[in-house]
């Protein structure tokens, strides 16, 4: 009797213990619950932002976002980019997106991605991308393993990163950073240019390109540009640094990607509708197009002109090329087709489409087509790679695109007479 009785207290205490232990994972289960998202944890007012954008709980870790819209522009929506702050460990998410006032320009139209540190961005797919009609879609998350989170549109670069870059640049003995002025919102507008100082070859034997981003949403563009850049500032480089002049306006609007401004300045103004192809003017521009156009006026009366201009921007496919040809091609270089050649051998990848030509510019408000109407040089739109989420690839194509102007315009340009 006193050993069953024993066995009995024994039982009991294990038991308890027992009980104890099991009670412990609801204890963990209710601490994670209490660290679901919540909107208080989203920001939309960073260096990636989306100016207007509202967001409701619609369950746990499922919220809806309504965005808002372009400046003096209600029927375009501006894009979605956001902070998660934290308290995103551990936890899914479910957004629903809406914009009511349109479907002009989709959110959900270009790629789409997200990182844990705003720097190594990894692709997130839209439930509902092919569908134009529609005014919503959806993004599922999977399970996170940080407490912050970014989201943006293609491959983000922010003004921030702009400024990284031309601190960066700058420090090359053969890069000079100008500042043409200050956006609307108070951001430097920024020229980079690369030349060998120490060249023996004069500016006005020189080559010069110039290369610029109208878009502020079209980022795959912006980083095929840092591409071109990295490739010149190379050993690789050093002759066509020796040889050429190359201007390059990474974002002519540097006010939208805190506002995921897609297309516009804080005037609602479509920056590749604003070139003024009989002169720059500066109380009926855009803020921003009126300064850049202005310094590029200026290029063309120095010593230097520009040869060749680049208008930079993205939509789905490869990167695609299309040239209105300036007088140097077919006369004092090979034609165009040599220059499509080259690009091809450039380009192991298959990054790049093969070039295509158009005989006449079309509208003069295209930074692509007024250049060339106003003073008749080559120009280029370079599209594509809008469906994009790996950075490296706008690199290597914009790498591929720097060589190919280093290859064609060989030698020096001949002094004008």
């Amino acid at each position: 009797m006193k050993l069953s009785a024993r066995f009995h207290r024994i039982s009991r205490r294990i038991g308890a213990g027992l009980a104890t232990f099991v009670l412990l994972p609801a204890a963990f289960c209710a601490v994670a619950a209490a660290a679901e998202l919540s909107e208080s944890d989203f920001k939309f007012d960073g260096p990636l932002g989306s100016q207007g954008a509202q967001i409701e709980r619609v369950g746990s870790n499922h919220f809806h976002i309504t965005l808002g819209h372009a400046p003096k522009q209600p029927t375009w929506c501006n894009m979605l980019y956001f902070h998660i702050t934290g308290n995103a460990k551990s936890n899914t998410l479910r957004l629903d997106v809406s914009f009511p006032g349109g479907d002009r320009y989709r959110f959900n139209h270009n790629s789409a991605t997200w990182a844990y540190d705003a720097e190594n961005w990894q692709a997130i797919r839209w439930v509902n991308p092919d569908e134009p009609r529609r005014r919503g879609d959806s993004l599922l998350f999977p399970e996170f393993t940080e407490e912050e989170v970014w989201f943006g549109a293609q491959v983000p670069m922010s003004y921030e990163n702009v400024v990284e870059l031309m601190e960066r640049w700058g420090r090359h003995p053969h890069a000079t950073v100008h500042v043409l002025g200050q956006s609307l919102g108070g951001r430097n507008l920024y020229r980079l240019e690369i030349a060998d100082p120490e060249s023996p070859v004069p500016p006005a034997e020189r080559w010069v390109h110039w290369m610029g981003n109208q878009h502020p949403g079209e980022h795959n563009s912006q980083w095929r540009m840092v591409g071109m850049v990295d490739w010149l500032l190379s050993d690789a480089g050093a002759d066509c640094r020796r040889r050429s002049i190359s201007h390059f306006v990474l974002m002519n609007s540097p006010d939208g990607p805190s506002n995921g401004w897609y297309r516009v300045n804080a005037q609602g103004i479509d920056m590749n509708r604003s070139y003024f192809p009989h002169g720059a003017d500066e109380e009926k521009q855009a803020h921003e197009a009126y300064i850049v156009q202005k310094d590029l006026e200026e290029l063309m009366a120095s010593d230097a002109p520009v040869t060749n201009l680049w208008s930079m921007h993205t939509w789905g496919g490869l990167v695609e090329p299309i040239m209105v040809c300036g007088p140097e091609m077919g006369t004092v270089l090979g034609p165009w087709q040599e220059f499509r050649r080259i690009m091809q051998e450039n380009d192991p990848q298959g990054l790049i489409k093969p070039l295509a030509i158009r005989q006449k510019p079309g509208n003069g408000t295209y930074w692509n087509n007024g250049p060339h109407i106003q003073f008749g040089i080559t120009t280029i739109l370079c599209e594509g790679s809008g469906d994009w989420t790996c950075k490296q690839r706008s690199l290597d194509a914009g790498a591929a695109l720097m060589k190919t102007l280093a290859d064609y315009y060989h030698g020096t340009r001949p002094a004008e007479r």
